[in-house]
């Protein structure tokens, strides 16, 4: 499993602030895959398995966020957002001038001690990553890029710490958007913390609702409280990564097609370059019921079963009796049912 080496930078933290609040949230207009792999027409083989070519990229600030994600969550260290939770405790504090200042030029109701508070109650949360229920032996897997509606600065200063705790990438779809708010002071003090861990800072973004196509979120958790979550579809894909895998693969499409349990279903068999497959789950509209992936590559099993956003995920395994994790009142994590051969 990958590790994220951890190291302290020295930095002129005010003067990256400074610079930093001039030219807030520039945005790039080049668009590009989330991951660039070898260019293939879709078609399908004789043995009816679809070939999974290249997507059409989504916008920009949703792939960074994506890209950032994939980062993020595949370490498994607690210690590594701890340590970040205490760096960005300091820098509030060698800010709180700054950060008191512009809470009065806006007027706002909330605290620097509020804002203490926030960051510290998220804290507790980090027990929570990748946490196993044993009773159902679910994992909490991160879901992905969500968003998340706010209409004041005190709920979008909870959402950015939310990004750090949870992993997931979390764009704040800010209402009454003010790029010299409270908020936003943080936002920059919090992505100048995780440059120093090497963790890419758009982990967490900040925009008005209009700017940001939402239909692309994995999730949008709205300010009234309400879920936006994509449907769970009866699919069942079957992946494999090469062809040493088609006599696996073929006798479990005929097992799942000879069972009863599955005849709701529809068994999708595909190929493709991992790439363009994660990337193509990430665009579906509808989750699939569960995913197997076929391979002898442990890391892209790993990256596979963090990454896949489907309550049900195999590595070599075959397809194994499917739970739901539609009653998980955890919002922020997937109550995924996780099995794996031959990989680890």
């Amino acid at each position: 499993m990958e590790e994220q080496e951890l190291v302290i930078v020295k930095d002129s933290f005010l003067t990256k602030i400074a610079n930093a609040f001039k030219k807030i949230f520039s945005r790039g207009k080049d668009k590009e895959l989330l991951l660039k792999e070898g260019d293939k027409k879709e078609t399908k083989n004789k043995a009816d398995v679809e070939l999974i070519s290249r997507v059409e990229p989504v916008q920009l600030e949703i792939m960074d966020a994506r890209r950032a994600y994939r980062k993020y969550v595949i370490n498994n260290s607690k210690n590594l957002t701890e340590d970040v939770f205490n760096y960005i405790q300091n820098k509030i504090y060698e800010n709180e001038n700054e950060i008191k200042k512009i809470i009065e030029v806006n007027s706002e109701s909330i605290t620097f001690n509020d804002i203490l508070d926030y960051m510290n109650a998220e804290e507790k949360n980090i027990s929570k990553f990748k946490y196993q229920n044993k009773q159902t032996g679910r994992y909490n897997v991160p879901v992905g890029v969500i968003g998340i509606e706010c209409d004041n600065s005190k709920d979008a200063i909870k959402a950015i710490f939310k990004a750090v705790s949870t992993r997931n990438a979390i764009i704040v779809l800010r209402e009454n958007y003010n790029k010299y708010s409270t908020e936003a002071l943080v936002l920059l003090i919090v992505k100048e913390c995780l440059k120093n861990f090497y963790i890419d800072d758009n982990i967490i973004q900040m925009f008005s609702k209009e700017e940001i196509d939402v239909n692309s979120l994995d999730k949008v958790i709205c300010k009234n409280g309400q879920n936006e979550n994509k449907t769970e579809s009866k699919t069942i894909y079957i992946y494999q990564e090469d062809e040493s895998f088609n006599e696996s693969v073929q006798n479990e499409i005929e097992r799942l097609q000879n069972n009863d349990l599955y005849k709701s279903y529809e068994i999708k068999p595909i190929k493709g370059d991992f790439g363009n497959v994660i990337n193509y789950f990430d665009n579906i509209k509808e989750n699939a019921s569960a995913i197997c992936m076929y391979t002898k590559n442990d890391q892209r099993a790993y990256k596979f079963i963090n990454w896949i956003n489907t309550p049900n995920v195999f590595v070599n395994t075959g397809i194994k009796s499917l739970g739901n994790s539609a009653d998980d009142k955890n919002c922020f994590y997937n109550s995924k049912f996780v099995l794996h051969e031959d990989v680890f």
